[in-house]
């Protein structure tokens, strides 16, 4: 293959011995100034003719050229060959596409799977693209690759487009480059990200999607600093949002999942200022951020592409509440399902570690309790619900601005016009420190400092934990332009008010509670009565009430009690509410009943002291 080039070094260094037979029998060749020689990683500078070459073989211009006759060549892959006709030979050009190079063959570090070809390529702008493209693509029909390639700029004559991807599979370069098929660590000195790779090591990010990429920076550190992140000080909510999404990188090297955190709180009050200010660590909020409208096969996609970083979903509401439960283990286990590719051959699961953000007006468990759905414990604790409603909004202290919309449009601006360094940075200072086999023991430590009692509010405690020991590295660091301290304290509030709003014992427990109380809350007055008024006509009624010494005391029909604790069985209901002394009254013998005459009727009924009134 001749290869005519204008611009520098190649993306793969050293020389790249491309001696390869194609198919027309000769071999491939680089034009060098005047003479013909190996495609190697020099500077080679074009020549203004085309050089005479031993046909048939594939020819790249990456510039336009004449050739010696005087006739225009367009820059791109040709395919020369020769045809002998009335007696005379003919000399054939064939242009397939615009300039398109194959640097070198992908593999995994075993060399057993994910192989592929690095490709470069000259778009209709005259940038310079490259792809590391899988080979299971070039199985069955080739339309996929195609369309990435001209998504992404690549001229590709009609007439010759199966010729491209012939072209393609004859390249054989020796150079070979690990495939990384997500973003993330590949070994501790070494983190993938779609357009750059951080640290030391020969790896390039391999998608079938490479335009995808959420990863954009715009501004500087220092812009991010001054206008975003110095208003972490003060802003217990917005120093965990950013803190907790810097701790992705530290899931690797902790060998712990992500779990999440939802902020959740009415509307307007600065919850998604939050976290675009938690998405500006890493690219543009805009497209950084996510819905929770997403399905599950998309979001396990998102999920792998935000590999060791952190997944941010807006608008938990906007969720199907018949899914989001499972949605929510999956994200946290990391792993998505077996399916097959677009050739129809099966593919690995996606896998990823994530710190998830969340964002909505409810909490998990209200959202699940609209499709009649009970959250288990095991959801609660993997997306921790914590409450957006401090002094001002979401926040705190608001700087010297005159109110709490004003700060929430400035962390919005400033995420828009600074994003995408703080937390690449974040990660070269962590591979520099040479300090990441201590994380582990850093992270106990800091976790000791986050009192809990049971073992869900230990694991609540340290995803907590490790969003304070990312906030302290970057103040250490100098990313964070905040006080020593002052993520560990801020944080720790946070959750010593989550650990308080929760209350004591088993989530279950606990929810249990908080469902007696908010049906009461809201039903009170339309599903009870009180248990001398017959006269109040009440429809699907769920009980009575009656006004005694310890309070107002709810009595439960069957029914009504089901219904206000929905997915728990009943003797769960009463073994929590006996443990909490929510039992106000019981039979002579002990039961958990209380028989009552009422309306000329004798009744068995649950006496509840749900501290309503």
């Amino acid at each position: 293959m001749t290869h005519i080039s204008n611009q520098g070094k190649t993306s793969v260094t050293g020389e790249t011995d491309v001696t390869a037979t194609n198919d027309g029998g000769c071999s491939d060749y680089t034009a060098k100034s005047n003479r013909v020689t190996k495609v190697t990683g020099a500077d080679i500078v074009p020549p203004a003719v085309m050089p005479d070459v031993e046909r048939p073989c594939y020819f790249v211009l990456e510039s336009n050229a004449k050739t010696k006759k005087g006739e225009y060549r367009k820059a791109g892959v040709y395919y020369l060959s020769s045809d002998v006709v009335d007696g005379v030979k003919v000399d054939i050009d064939e242009w397939y596409c615009g300039p398109l190079l194959v640097d070198a063959i992908t593999r995994n570090g075993d060399q057993n799977s994910d192989y592929g070809r690095l490709l470069r390529f000259k778009n209709l702008d005259g940038h310079w693209i490259t792809w590391a493209m899988p080979a299971w693509m070039m199985a069955g029909r080739n339309d996929p690759i195609l369309a990435e390639l001209l998504n992404q700029g690549l001229e590709i004559s009609h007439h010759h487009r199966a010729k491209v991807i012939q072209y393609l599979a004859s390249r054989h370069p020796k150079e070979r480059v690990i495939a990384a098929t997500s973003t993330g660590w590949v070994n501790p000195s070494l983190f993938i990200m779609p357009g750059k790779n951080i640290g030391e090591g020969n790896a390039v990010f391999q998608s079938d999607s490479p335009a995808a990429d959420d990863y954009g920076q715009k501004g500087t550190l220092k812009g991010w600093q001054a206008s975003l992140g110095r208003y972490c000080e003060g802003n217990p909510l917005l120093m965990l949002a950013v803190c907790a999404s810097l701790a992705g990188p530290l899931l690797f090297h902790v060998r712990r999942s992500g779990g999440g955190i939802n902020f959740y709180g009415k509307s307007s009050t600065g919850k998604t200022s939050a976290i675009e200010a938690a998405s500006a660590t890493w690219g543009n909020p805009e497209t950084f951020k996510k819905t929770w409208r997403a399905t599950s096969n998309g979001l396990e996609g998102i999920a792998a592409q935000h590999n060791d970083t952190t997944l941010i979903l807006d608008e938990l509401g906007q969720s199907s509440p018949f899914d989001v439960g499972n949605t929510v283990y999956m994200v946290d286990q990391g792993t998505g399902k077996t399916r097959a590719n677009r050739s129809g051959a099966t593919r690995k699961a996606k896998r990823w570690r994530v710190v998830l953000l969340s964002s909505g007006e409810i909490k998990l468990t209200t959202h699940m309790q609209e499709a009649g759905k009970r959250a288990k414990a095991g959801q609660e604790i993997r997306l921790l619900d914590v409450a957006a409603n401090r002094t001002y909004g979401a926040w705190d202290h608001l700087h010297g601005l005159p109110d709490g919309r004003t700060f929430s449009d400035t962390i919005q601006k400033a995420a828009r016009q600074h994003y995408g360094h703080a937390g690449p940075v974040f990660i070269e200072k962590l591979i520099q420190s040479g300090e990441a086999d201590q994380l582990d023991t850093a992270l106990a430590a800091i976790t000791e400092q986050f009192p809990a009692t049971t073992g869900q509010e230990c694991r609540a405690a340290e995803r907590f934990a490790l969003a304070a020991l990312a906030g302290e590295l970057a103040i250490e660091w100098e990313i964070l332009p905040t006080a020593p301290g002052s993520a560990l304290e801020h944080i720790k509030s946070l959750y010593l008010e989550w650990a308080a709003e929760r209350g004591t014992g088993p989530a279950e427990d606990t929810h249990i509670m908080q469902s007696i109380t908010e049906f009461v809350e809201r039903n009170g007055d339309a599903l009870f009565s009180e248990v001398n008024d017959f006269e109040k006509p009440v429809r699907d009624r769920a009980g009575w009430w009656k006004d005694c010494d310890q309070g107002r005391v709810w009595y439960f029909t069957s029914e009504g009690l089901k219904r206000a604790t929905t997915g728990h069985e009943i003797k769960h209901v009463l073994d929590a509410l006996d443990s909490a002394g929510w039992i106000a009254e019981r039979t002579a013998d002990g039961k958990r009943r209380k028989v009552m005459k009422i309306g000329g009727r004798t009744l068995s009924l649950y006496a509840i002291n749900a501290g309503v009134n």
